[in-house]
C-alpha cells in the first residue's frame, strides 16, 4: 500500500483556483475510480473531481468554503495501484507511506443543544455568536457557510446569516433555512420598553406598542466564484475595450408572424420555441456578411484574428449570476436544433450542472433584456471578443407607414463594437443588415 496525494487538476481553460463547495468522501472512506470526491466551484461552473485510483481517502486537503489553488492537495488516498497523477502539469508520483503524527486527543464533546425553530432563531439572534459556522462550533471563526447564492437571498430577505442555523452538510446554511427565517416574525433587538402612562383622556391602559426595526450588521464576504468571474470580466471589458453603441427599432410583424407559424411544428418535441433561435440566426447571418464583428484583437501581439466559426454566447440569469453558454457553430444549425441546444444550455446553466468547455471559445455575445422587460440598453463586451447585440422585449408602437400612423410590433435592438476594431461606419452597416433579416426573416431562408 502507498499514499498518494492527488492534487485539484485544472479544471477549465484560464482558471487559477476552486472553491470546495462540498465534500463527497471523509477520512476513512472507501473509493473507486472515477467515483466523485469533491464539487468545487471554479470561476465558470461547479465541477465534479473524481478519484483517478482505488483506494481509502487518509486526508482532506481542505474544508468546505476553502478555496485552493489549481495544484494545491485536494485529497491523500491509500493505494495499491502504482500510479502517476498528472496535475496542473506536474506529475505527483506516488509516494511511500508517511508516518503520520498521531492526533492530538479530543476533548469530550458536550450534549448539543435542542435545535431550535426558525421562529427561535429569529427572536434569540444572541444566541448565535456572529462569525462561527452554521453550526455553532466555532472551528472557523469570522465563516458563515453559505453559498453566494444563498448569501444574496439573505441580504434580499433581510436576514443576518449569523442567527441562521444551517441544515446543509457541515452545518451549511441553504436557501430555504435562510427563507424559514425570513418567514418568521420579527421581535424587537431591544430590551423591551416599559410601559408608558396612558395619554390624558384615555382610559388606564397599555400604551400603543412600540414599532420596532430589526437592525442588521454589515457583512463582508469573499470575492469568489461566478461573481468573481463576472467582476474581472466586466473590468477588464471596460478598461480595455473602447466600447462604441449603436440603437435600432425594427418593425417586428414579419418575425412575429414567422415565430407564430413555426412554432406549433418546433414544440412537437416538447422544447419551447421563443425569439431566440431566430435572433440567433438573423446574427449569425449578419456576421458572414460582417466578419469584422467575429474577430478578435490582440495589442500584445499586434494581430486581429477573424475567426472561421461562429460560436454565439448566450447571457443567461442564474440565482449565482450572470452566466454565458455558447452555442457552437450556430450557422450550421436548424432553428429546431437551436431551439433545443439553446434551452439544454440555459437548463445546464441555472442548476450549475454547464461544464467550462460550455461556457469557452464564444466569438460574438447576445443578451436578450427583453426577457425582464427591458427595452434599450447598452451591453458590455465579453473579451476577447468584438462585440454584442442585446435585444429588448417587443411591444406596440406607432409607427409612420406612408405617411399614416400605424400601430406595429417593434423590436429594440443595440450592439456594441470594439472601438479598436470597428468604426462608426462598419457598425452602421452590420445593424443594417441585422435589421433587415429581422424584418423580414424569409430572407435567412436564403443561405439555405
Amino acid at each position: 500500500m502507498s499514499e498518494l496525494e492527488f492534487h485539484l487538476p485544472d479544471v477549465g481553460e484560464g482558471l487559477d483556483a476552486g472553491e470546495i463547495v462540498e465534500w463527497h468522501v471523509q477520512p476513512g472512506s472507501a473509493v473507486v475510480r472515477d467515483q466523485v470526491l469533491a464539487d468545487v466551484e471554479t470561476d465558470k461552473a461547479v465541477v465534479e473531481i473524481p478519484s483517478p485510483v482505488n483506494g481509502t481517502v487518509l486526508r482532506l486537503g481542505g474544508e468546505v468554503g476553502d478555496v485552493l489553488e489549481i495544484g494545491a492537495l485536494l485529497v491523500v488516498l491509500e493505494t495499491e495501484e502504482a500510479v502517476q497523477i498528472r496535475s496542473h502539469g506536474k506529475t505527483a508520483p506516488a509516494t511511500a507511506p508517511a508516518v503520520a503524527a498521531p492526533p492530538a486527543a479530543a476533548p469530550e464533546p458536550a450534549a448539543p443543544p435542542p435545535l431550535p425553530t426558525p421562529a427561535a432563531v429569529a427572536q434569540a439572534p444572541q444566541q448565535a455568536q456572529p462569525g462561527t459556522t452554521a453550526d455553532g462550533d466555532g472551528a472557523r471563526p469570522g465563516r458563515v457557510l453559505a453559498a453566494p447564492a444563498t448569501r444574496r437571498l439573505a441580504l434580499e430577505l433581510g436576514v443576518d446569516l449569523a442567527v441562521v442555523r444551517g441544515s446543509g452538510p457541515g452545518g451549511r446554511v441553504t436557501a430555504d433555512d435562510v427563507r424559514a427565517v425570513a418567514a418568521a416574525p420579527a421581535v424587537a433587538e431591544d430590551a423591551v420598553p416599559q410601559a408608558a402612562p396612558a395619554p390624558a383622556g384615555r382610559a388606564g391602559g397599555a400604551a400603543e406598542p412600540r414599532r420596532t426595526v430589526r437592525r442588521l450588521a454589515d457583512e463582508t464576504v469573499p470575492l469568489r466564484g461566478l461573481r468573481r468571474s463576472i467582476a474581472r470580466s466586466m473590468t477588464a471589458s471596460w478598461q480595455e475595450i473602447p466600447h462604441i453603441t449603436e440603437f435600432r427599432e425594427v418593425d417586428a410583424t414579419a418575425l412575429v408572424q414567422a415565430r407564430a407559424r413555426l412554432r406549433p411544428r418546433l414544440e412537437r418535441d416538447g422544447v419551447g420555441f421563443t425569439f431566440l433561435p431566430l435572433l440567433v440566426k438573423a446574427v449569425v447571418a449578419t456576421l458572414a456578411e460582417h466578419p469584422v464583428f467575429n474577430a478578435s484583437i490582440d495589442l500584445g501581439a499586434e494581430t486581429i484574428t477573424y475567426h472561421g466559426r461562429r460560436n454565439i454566447g448566450l447571457a443567461t440569469a442564474t440565482g449565482a449570476g450572470l452566466m454565458v453558454p455558447v452555442v457552437k457553430d450556430a450557422d450550421g444549425k436548424s432553428l429546431g436544433e437551436l431551439a433545443r441546444e439553446i434551452d439544454q444550455l440555459a437548463v445546464a446553466a441555472r442548476d450549475r450542472s454547464v461544464t467550462p468547455a460550455q461556457l469557452s471559445e464564444g466569438t460574438f455575445s447576445i443578451t436578450n433584456f427583453g426577457s425582464y422587460g427591458g427595452w434599450l440598453a447598452t451591453p458590455i463586451i465579453r473579451p476577447p471578443e468584438a462585440a454584442i447585440a442585446g435585444f429588448g422585449r417587443i411591444r406596440d408602437a406607432v409607427v409612420a407607414v406612408d405617411g399614416v400612423p400605424v400601430v406595429r410590433p417593434t423590436l429594440p435592438l443595440s450592439v456594441s463594437a470594439d472601438h479598436r476594431l470597428v468604426d462608426g461606419e462598419d457598425l452602421g452597416g452590420f445593424l443594417a443588415t441585422l435589421t433587415e433579416y429581422l424584418a423580414d426573416p424569409i430572407l435567412l431562408l436564403a443561405g439555405e
